[in-house]
C-alpha cells in the first residue's frame, strides 16, 4: 500500500508540476511555468504537492488569498492571471486556482481526499480564511462531485468561459463555500 503525504511545493518540483499540468488540462487552459512559479513564490502556504512514499509527486494544489468582498470578475479567473494582482496576504477568501492528480491515480477517491487535506492544510496555516471560491468547467463532472462533497455550491456561471475546450457546455461554474 502506498503512503501519501502533502507537503509544500519546492522550487525543484516545478518540472513535475508542469508535467502534471500538461496531463491535467487541455493546452488552451494550461498555465505557464512562469505563472506557476509566481504562485509558488507569492503564496507558498497555498501551493502544496501530493507525494508518494517513494518521493514521487503525483498531484498539486495551488491557491490564492483574496479580499472577502472581492466581486466575481472573470479576469481574476483568467488563465495566466498574475497572482500578484489579486493575492492579499490578509485575505479571508481562499481561491483554489488549480488542482490536479496524475491520471494513473484518478478514479479511486484520491482526488477528493487530497482536496480535503489541502483545504485543511491551508486553513491551518492561514486561520483568517472564512470563505473559499473555485471555478471549473461545466463539463468536468468528476470535479463537480469532489467539490460538492467538500461543501461547495454553485454561485454563478460565466457564459462561454471555456469555449476553447468545450465539447457541449462552455460555461464556467464558480463555486463557493463558507467555513464555520
Amino acid at each position: 500500500m502506498t503512503t501519501l503525504a502533502i507537503r509544500p511545493a519546492h522550487s525543484t518540483d516545478i518540472d513535475r508540476i508542469m508535467e502534471l499540468e500538461r496531463h491535467g488540462f487541455p493546452a488552451p487552459i494550461r498555465e505557464s511555468r512562469a505563472v506557476m512559479q509566481h504562485r509558488q513564490e507569492h503564496f507558498p502556504a497555498g501551493f502544496v504537492v501530493l507525494e508518494s512514499d517513494a518521493g514521487e509527486v503525483i498531484g498539486y494544489f495551488c491557491s490564492e488569498l483574496w479580499d472577502r468582498d472581492a466581486g466575481i470578475d472573470a479576469n481574476n479567473f483568467a488563465v495566466g492571471h498574475d497572482i500578484r494582482d489579486v493575492h492579499r496576504a490578509d485575505g479571508s477568501r481562499l481561491y483554489v486556482s488549480s488542482m490536479t492528480i496524475d491520471p494513473h491515480h484518478r478514479g479511486n477517491g484520491m482526488g477528493r481526499q487530497f482536496f480535503t487535506q489541502c483545504l485543511a492544510h491551508v486553513r491551518c496555516a492561514m486561520p483568517q480564511i472564512r470563505h473559499s471560491t473555485l471555478m471549473l468547467s461545466a463539463e468536468w463532472i468528476g470535479a463537480h462531485r469532489i467539490y460538492r462533497q467538500a461543501g461547495y455550491a454553485e454561485a454563478i456561471r460565466l457564459p462561454n468561459f471555456f469555449s476553447s475546450i468545450a465539447h457541449h457546455d462552455a460555461d464556467a461554474i464558480v463555486m463557493h463555500r463558507d467555513f464555520a
